[in-house]
């Protein structure tokens, strides 16, 4: 079991709880960070400025309140941080998001899937997407 931090517990708390038990079932497995859960009208807007969404405060799924977006990827102990520019790892980091997310679903325990940012059409590829946003993962119903 990986817990996570208090930065990244608080994160993971502004989220639905769809999400929360998804990741909270992430931690038994691997060791991950949470990056974003709710972002606030300023944050979302410079995240959009900063080319990091696509989209402007309050359009975002991160925007709602609990989030139905967050974004978490892989904590590598020995940096004491996520490579940022290891897409590899993020692309095998979701592949165990996606099946622990899938599993809950069919076990009953959530009532979302989730979506990847590295793959929004979700045709198991992620060179044929535009933008990529490899920590972000959304519900959505199926």
């Amino acid at each position: 079991m990986f817990p996570y931090g208090k930065t990244s517990q608080a994160r993971l708390d502004t989220c639905h709880v769809d999400i929360q038990t998804i990741f909270n079932e992430v931690k038994k497995y691997i060791n991950a960070s949470i990056f974003c859960g709710h972002r606030g009208k300023e944050d979302q807007n410079k995240a959009f400025a900063d080319g990091l969404s696509q989209l402007k405060w309050p359009h975002s799924k991160h925007n709602k309140i609990p989030s139905l977006a967050v974004d978490a990827g892989p904590y590598f102990v020995e940096l004491s941080n996520t490579d940022w520019k290891d897409e590899l790892a993020f692309a095998v980091f979701a592949g165990h998001v996606m099946c622990i997310a899938r599993q809950l679903y069919k076990d009953g325990k959530i009532t979302h899937l989730l979506r990847w940012g590295g793959d929004w059409d979700m045709d198991g590829r992620s060179r044929d997407e535009r933008f990529r946003d490899l920590p972000h993962f959304e519900l959505y119903k199926p």
